[in-house]
C-alpha cells in the first residue's frame, strides 16, 4: 500500500524556557540527558525526508527558538523543497525573530494558548508572564504578515475557557484554532485526574 507522508512534527530540542504542567516530553531549560543533535545531523534528516516526500515539517520542541541554528535548519528544509513550519510558546519572539522566520522560508507558525487570561494561561504554563509573551508574539506576527495558528490544550482546570480562547484567537488574527486533549506522557502523567471525560468533551 502506498503511503504518502503529508505532515511531520519534528522535536528538534528537549530544552524549553517554560515548565508546562502537561508537557508530553517533560521539557526543561537544562536537558543534559537529551542533548540537541547537530546541524549536520539535521541536514541528513531533511535530506532523507525530501528524498521520498515533500511534507509539511513542523519544527517543535521543547522550545525550538532555543536552538541557535533553528533558522538554518528551516532554511535548509526550504531549499530542499519542504514546507517548513514552527511551533513555539511565543515568549521568545522578537522583531528579529520575525525577520528570521520570513527569511528562512517558514510558511506558518503555531502559538500555544491555554487560557484567555494571564491567570489561567500562566498557571498552565507554570510561568508568570507567559500569557503576555504569547499575546505579544501574536501582535508581532500580525505586524510582519506572518501567518499563525493557535493550539490550545484542555483539562478540567481550563475547560471553561473554550469560548473565551476561541474569541481571543479570532481577535488576535489567527488563521486557525486547534483544540487538543492532554497526552498522558511526560508531565501529562502527573495530571491524569484533570483529564476531561468523554462526556465532557462532547
Amino acid at each position: 500500500m502506498d503511503f504518502d507522508v503529508k505532515w511531520i512534527a519534528w522535536e528538534i530540542t528537549r530544552r524549553c524556557n517554560l515548565s508546562c504542567v502537561h508537557c508530553r516530553s517533560s521539557s526543561q531549560l537544562e536537558a543534559k540527558e537529551h542533548p540537541d543533535f547537530s546541524f549536520d545531523e539535521a541536514k541528513r534528516m531533511l535530506d532523507d525526508i525530501s528524498s521520498y516526500a515533500q511534507p509539511v515539517v513542523v519544527l517543535s520542541g521543547g522550545e525550538p527558538l532555543l536552538r541557535e541554528d533553528v533558522f538554518d535548519i528551516a532554511r535548509y528544509g526550504t531549499e530542499k523543497g519542504l514546507r517548513m513550519c514552527l511551533a513555539t510558546n511565543g515568549t521568545l519572539v522578537t522583531e528579529e525573530i520575525c525577520r528570521n522566520i520570513k527569511d528562512s522560508g517558514i510558511r506558518m507558525v503555531s502559538l500555544s494558548l491555554d487560557g484567555a487570561s494571564a491567570e489561567v494561561h500562566d498557571d498552565f504554563r507554570n510561568q508568570k508572564g507567559a500569557f503576555d509573551g504569547t499575546i505579544r508574539a501574536a501582535g508581532l506576527f500580525k505586524k510582519h504578515n506572518i501567518e499563525f495558528l493557535i493550539n490550545s490544550s484542555f483539562t478540567k482546570r481550563n475547560q471553561e475557557e473554550v469560548p473565551k480562547i476561541y474569541k481571543l484567537a479570532k481577535e488576535l488574527g489567527a488563521t486557525a484554532w486547534y483544540m487538543f486533549m492532554i497526552v498522558p506522557t511526560g508531565r501529562g502523567q502527573d495530571i491524569m485526574e484533570e483529564l476531561i471525560s468523554p462526556e465532557g468533551y462532547e
